[in-house]
């Protein structure tokens, strides 16, 4: 086998789905081949870390939420950066209406004369 082999073969294993004599192959070309010991490692590493993520996760959806008093609560000393939203909705529509009355061109003309009744029936 080559390391892509092996390397699949470790992902089975991972999964418990390699035999025991698989098993004892593996091992033995994991003690000549540092590239697929390399990536043993890295596997075992990123395993442990998705279970401690998994761990903190159900932790964390077990406690109690609830929302504080305040919206956007301070921290002492500093001051609100982020704009109420109702802020925001009036800017928005003032830049909208500026914008508008500065794009529409109004031009107001004397309306033309009227033509003589003359004129026309001829």
């Amino acid at each position: 086998m080559n390391c892509a082999e092996y390397q699949r073969l470790i992902n089975r294993f991972i999964d418990h789905e390699v035999k025991a004599n698989e098993c004892a192959e593996l091992f033995a070309h994991l003690g000549t081949c540092g590239g697929c010991r390399q990536f043993y490692d890295t596997i075992i590493t990123l395993g442990a870390e998705l279970d401690k993520a998994h761990l903190w996760m159900d932790e964390a959806s077990a406690l109690s939420w609830r929302p504080s008093r305040h919206p956007m609560p301070h921290i002492a000393g500093q001051t609100r950066i982020a704009p109420r939203p109702s802020t925001l909705v009036f800017i928005i529509v003032a830049v909208f209406l500026v914008g508008l009355l500065f794009s529409v061109n109004v031009t107001i003309e004397k309306p033309a004369p009227p033509i003589p009744v003359s004129a026309v029936s001829r």
